[in-house]
């Protein structure tokens, strides 16, 4: 990059809200050659009281410019333009924010790229309060990898489609010489852009040169009520400027695309190719595809965590199926459990107990009887099953002798006045009472109550004892098993609020951790949520008490001393024993690191029973050999070099150091790490040294304060992945989780300790099967095996430096593949259910963060750990035309008919959600091109579903006129692509029987399951006849048929004087002088009703002779059908049978006048004809009742 290129980073600042955020993000830009100017635009002083107390030592770089009057958005981006100086300009709004490398990205690719001047990145949404929002089309990456795009191509996009789907100006960097010239000219009085001015210079921009897309997320959109959008004059402003645009398309000029809907584009990896050659992308379709999957997904319209939120607790109810099915699927029960719900009313708040009893009446399983102990309540009262007994001062004593009494009962769970159960809460709770047998005591995820409306949810963990004894993170809302409950004794009065947490500990404690049940879904909202009771006082001063007696009871030498919060426990165990530590540092050159970490080590650790073991793996550097040779004549006990010569095996270095070290713990230490703090190996060994405990990992941060490892989580971002990456040392985390101590399924190898027996014993790290990656987590996952816990502390905190970026080769790349692929083989299950993390919050958390809700999909809610009928996981091509009718529409019908539950996805989800969903069945439809193959193959090892290839055309020779070829490879590719991809399925289903002939060489197991209509968009149709003087004849259709009307083309000029000729969905240019009327394509949801209300005397349905035809199915045929339509049409093999029509046999112009005059001689015995062919298609062809078994043979049946 030339070092000299300036970059004005200018921020338009009218409010100042947000404003603080933003420039920090500019204060803290990579890019060295960074101007920053403020122009503020308010009346206020409080954006230039930011600027002065936030830039500091950086205020030589920052640009303070008051405007001396009210500018307005427009006026106030110009004021910035005119105070920048530098090359390139990057705007920034005053309520959005920029990653620390946004500027360094964006500008090495305009340096050195001519022909770019437009470049764009990933932008992430928000809302108000930092929470992230679900991906939307306007953040979507156009293709796979970075790229170029043609700008001339990307018009013809727009002209169709006028959304801004790229970026909005804090996304994008620009040359600033093109935006002088350019935005006057679009901010003209009379012709202003305003709320479309972004999109505007965009397309002046890419009229004149291309347009890059970086697939990082390098900037944050700040989505709230108070944005300038969102002003009733912007809203107005958008419509009118939405025309303008059209019209400025319109007239664009320019060299036209490959061909309509595609764009030409190139991997920016090869931008430097002389000459270029670009690849095509189909973004038309693209586009469609995802506004057809966000369609299914939650919350992509929504503004604010508490709209989405919202719509999430929606999504969560039993279909219409699932409730009439509901009687069936408890029967199926092992067994169907008594629970008696005890809400316990202190306030005697009538409303709150309303609201419970209510939820409760509600249920969609029957509690056997409601108890309520009320302070309201004066004497006992039988209502119905609802039994109300005064409150005792001591109620849980009360309790006590009451559950005592409770015969026949099996649970009990307690609530309190002015809890909300969701409608399936007690039957989630039977079902996994029913599914775990085991199980003494469940507890849900919650969420609070404000003004009456959802709000504040809370995700828990599975069952962590670590945690648990941090506080009691599971809430006050438990249920028990009666029996066991009472054999324990029952509640401890003297713990009054935590007499439950209690009962909980003593059944962990007789009968092990396995015995508490979590139910990862929201049970229940209350008026008074989980931080409101937490921070009673009575909470707060019993935790520790409650914990105590835990430790006492077990044996447990202890201190109990308050975490870094008041609420949180932080135990000291007392270990009689000071073990020796071997802490293993693998090095490589890197002389000043690894000087800095061990001087640091020796100087600052207290702990003083450790030797150090230095790794020599290959190093080179002289400097670095004369002074690992100085510190091997120290002959010092403490500190020994050792060697090891063979390079490229991370893990076997480390197994070679344990072999070697004599300490009873091994600790893996990262060259990089810096002690900081006296007390870290203590820390470590506080844990490593209690006999449940085999491996013990610490926090680490970065030189600025910010967390870079806090354990693992797996399937984050990968395989496994460290939550809270970013956040500040010292801030709390989600539920508290950055500041106590907790187990997790892994933590990293940077700081890693673990009891040498134990790594023994579980043969130390896999160094052939992961030589470079994930030797640590498969370590760990190893050491749970064995029943040992992992245990994360964040009272043990080190430093750790920035370490370089290496370039991984091909061969390297290729290896850590193959771990991967080998780590997924072996953990997968898991991974996709690590029992520290939520299922409900994000795996993929990028530009968000950890512990984030997961939106997740609309439909397909099954909350069941038994699975009554199958699942199956739809992945139709798309949401209209062979989407609906081969996948979608059936899918809908099996559920209806509870022979299936299934969902349905656009994008192929990650082997960690299949796992997740783990579906009995998954149905890939028209996977035939490289890039799906490929993913099939991916994915394959991972699932044991049925993977059913659903084919509904003969692609391998399809016409030389069908619109979709000109993308297509040669027939012999095409073959190929097609036998690889249905050889990766375990059944092939399709729409015709000459189709599965054609198909037959390919697999043995080939099921045709023929097309029909959906009931609720073709059943009771009515067209009408003899509305016009001339006979109104036609055809309807999709846009690939050129071909097909080229035979007609003849016909339609020949009679263009006898008949109204009516088109749908395509006419070729030459025709559409002959046309009485045309209709374009439009919805499918709509495509039924216009069909018929073309009210044509007379169909045709020509179709050209050749194989791909042949193999097409009658849909044409049915559709005209069941709008009463009489039908001449090609006799081919796909139109052949029984159903009532004129079939030309020769396809020649003689013959198709001959039968279409031989219609109109006769009107009514035509429409004799098509009575009778509505009557077949209703028939025989609609997908209800018996139909709907077709489906479940090809998809289900063995």
């Amino acid at each position: 990059m030339n070092p000299v290129s300036l970059v004005s980073l200018v921020i338009p600042a009218f409010n100042p809200r947000f404003f603080a955020q933003a420039l920090r993000s500019a204060l803290i830009q990579q890019y060295a050659n960074l101007e920053i100017i403020v122009c503020d635009d308010s009346r206020g002083d409080e954006i230039q009281q930011v600027v002065e107390s936030l830039t500091g030592d950086a205020a030589e770089r920052v640009r303070y410019v008051r405007n001396p009057q009210a500018l307005g958005f427009v006026g106030n981006l110009l004021a910035c333009l005119g105070e920048a100086k530098g090359e390139y300009i990057k705007f920034l709004c005053d309520d959005d924010q920029l990653s620390p490398a946004c500027i360094e990205r964006q500008a090495q690719v305009l340096t050195g790229q001519a022909d770019i001047n437009l470049v764009l990145a990933q932008r992430v949404f928000w809302d108000a309060d930092d929470h992230p929002l679900p991906s939307r089309l306007e953040n979507s990456t156009l293709s796979p990898v970075c790229g170029i795009f043609k700008g001339d191509d990307l018009l013809a996009i727009f002209e169709n489609f006028p959304v801004n789907f790229v970026g909005g100006f804090s996304s994008a960097l620009f040359r600033r010489k093109d935006v002088q010239e350019l935005m006057p000219a679009l901010t003209q009085p009379g012709h202003c852009f305003v709320a479309s001015l972004d999109l505007a210079l965009y397309i002046c921009l890419m009229r004149r040169g291309n347009m890059a897309q970086l697939n990082y997320v390098l900037s944050v959109e700040r989505l709230h009520p108070e944005r300038l959008i969102r002003q009733q004059p912007m809203k107005d402003a958008a419509e009118l400027e939405k025309h303008w645009l059209v019209q400025m398309l319109k007239v664009r000029g320019g060299e036209g695309a490959p061909a309509a809907g595609w764009v030409r584009y190139l991997p920016l990896s090869r931008a430097s190719e002389a000459p270029r050659v670009w690849d095509e992308l189909p973004l038309s379709r693209t586009l469609g595809a995802r506004q057809a999957n966000q369609e299914y997904r939650v919350g992509i319209a929504s503004e604010s965590f508490s709209q989405l939120y919202t719509q999430w607790l929606a999504c969560r109810t039993l279909s219409e199926t699932q409730r009439r099915l509901l009687p069936e699927t408890v029967a199926g029960w092992a067994r169907q459990p008594k629970i008696v719900p005890i809400i316990i009313d202190e306030q005697a708040s009538r409303a709150n107990l309303d609201l419970t009893l209510k939820s409760l009446a509600g249920q969609l399983y029957a509690p056997e009887l409601t108890l309520v102990l009320s302070s309201a309540c004066t004497e006992a009262q039988l209502d119905e099953r609802v039994f109300n007994l005064p409150l005792q001062e001591d109620w849980c004593a009360q309790l006590n002798a009451l559950l005592a009494q409770l015969d026949g009962v099996d649970w009990f769970y307690v609530l309190r006045a002015g809890d909300r159960l969701v409608e399936p809460a007690l039957l989630l709770l039977a079902e996994r009472i029913s599914a775990s047998p085991s199980a003494l005591c469940v507890y849900g995820d919650e969420g609070g109550l404000r003004d009456g409306e959802s709000a504040d949810p809370v995700f828990k963990p599975d069952f962590n004892l670590d945690l648990m004894r941090s506080y009691p993170y599971v809430g006050r809302s438990l249920a028990f098993q009666r029996e066991r409950f009472l054999a324990l004794g029952g509640f401890n009065s003297s713990y009054g609020e935590l007499a439950p947490h209690d009962v909980l500990w003593r059944m962990v404690e007789g009968d092990g951790v396995e015995v508490v049940e979590h139910i990862a879904e929201v049970m229940l909202e209350s008026t008074l949520g989980l931080a409101q009771w937490l921070a009673l006082p009575d909470v707060i001063e019993l935790n520790p008490q409650v914990l105590e007696a835990h430790l006492q009871r077990l044996g447990v030498a202890h201190e109990v001393r308050q975490g870094s919060f008041t609420l949180l426990n932080r135990v000291d165990y007392l270990h009689a024993e000071r073990p020796q530590v071997s802490i293993i540092i693998v090095c490589k050159d890197q002389l000043a690191v690894l000087q800095r970490c061990v001087e640091s080590l020796l100087e600052k650790t207290a702990y003083s029973e450790y030797e150090l073991l230095l790794v020599d793996n290959g190093s080179e550097s002289a400097q670095t050999l004369e002074w690992l040779s100085a510190m091997t004549q120290l002959g010092s006990d403490r500190l020994r070099v050792l060697t090891y010569p063979q390079q490229g095996n991370v893990a076997a270095t480390r197994n070679f150091a344990a072999q070697q070290a004599r300490g009873e713990y091994l600790l893996m230490l990262d060259p990089y790490v810096v002690v900081t703090r006296a007390d870290w190996l203590g820390e470590l060994l506080n844990h490593a040294q209690r006999p449940e405990v085999g491996v013990v990992g610490a926090k680490l941060f970065n030189p600025d304060g910010c967390v870079l490892h806090a354990g693992l989580i797996l399937g984050l971002q990968g395989p496994a992945g460290s939550p809270f990456f970013g956040d500040s040392l010292n801030a709390a985390g989600y539920m508290h989780r950055l500041q106590v101590v907790q187990d997790l399924s892994a933590v990293g190898a940077d700081c890693l300790m673990v009891r040498k027996a134990v790594f023994e014993r579980v043969g130390g790290l896999q160094a052939q099967d992961f030589a470079l990656t994930l030797n640590e987590v498969d370590l760990c996952l190893r050491v749970r095996q064995n029943g040992y816990l992992v245990v994360w502390t964040p009272y043990a905190q080190l430093a750790l430096g920035t370490q370089p970026v290496a370039v991984a080769d091909a061969a390297e790349l290729a290896l850590r593949a193959q771990e991967q692929e080998t780590f997924y083989r072996r953990w997968l299950p898991i991974v996709a259910r690590d029992p520290a993390y939520n299922p409900n919050q994000m795996l993929n958390t990028l530009g968000g963060s950890s512990y984030s809700l997961e939106p997740g999909l609309r439909t397909g809610w099954s909350p069941f750990s038994v699975r009554q009928v199958p699942k199956v996981m739809a992945l139709p091509v798309n949401s209209s035309a062979v989407g609906h009718y081969r996948t979608i529409q059936p899918l809908v019908e099996l559920e209806k008919a509870g022979r299936a539950t299934g969902r349905i996805y656009y994008d192929l989800p990650s082997i960690i959600e299949i796992e997740r969903e783990s579906p009995d069945v998954i149905i890939l439809q028209g996977r035939y091109s490289e890039g799906p193959i490929n993913e099939i193959a991916a994915f394959k090892p991972y699932t044991n579903a049925r993977l059913i290839f659903e084919l509904d055309d003969y692609v391998i020779k399809a016409p030389k006129k069908n619109a979709h070829i000109r993308n297509m490879p040669d027939n012999v590719e095409m073959e190929r692509l097609v036998r690889r991809g249905i050889g990766l399925c375990d059944r092939v289903v399709v729409s015709t029987q000459p189709l599965a002939d054609a198909l037959s060489s390919m697999h043995h197991d080939i099921r045709v399951v023929p097309n029909m209509l959906a009931t609720h968009l073709w059943d009771g149709l009515r067209s009408q006849r003899r509305t016009s003087k001339k006979p109104r004849v036609g055809w309807g259709g999709g846009t690939s048929h050129s071909g097909d009307l080229a035979i007609i083309a003849d016909v339609v000029r020949e009679l263009a004087n006898e008949v109204d000729w009516v088109f749908f969905g395509m006419c070729p240019e030459e025709l559409l002088p002959y046309m009485h009327e045309f209709h374009g394509v439009i919805d499918l949801s709509v495509y039924p009703a216009k069909l018929a209300s073309l009210n044509l005397d007379l169909a045709l349905a020509p179709l050209e002779f050749h194989i791909f035809n042949d193999c097409k199915s009658n849909l044409r045929l049915l559709e005209y059908g069941a709008c009463g339509y009489p039908v001449v049409c090609t006799d081919t093999e796909a139109y052949r049978g029984y159903l009532p029509c004129t079939r030309v046999v020769s396809n020649s112009t003689d013959e198709w006048l001959q039968a279409i005059r031989m219609h109109l001689a006769d009107p009514d015995a035509s429409y004799r004809m098509g009575d009778e062919l509505r009557e077949a298609v209703l028939r025989d062809y609609i997908l209800r009742g018996d139909n709907v078994r077709y489906w479940e043979n090809g998809w289900l049946a063995d």
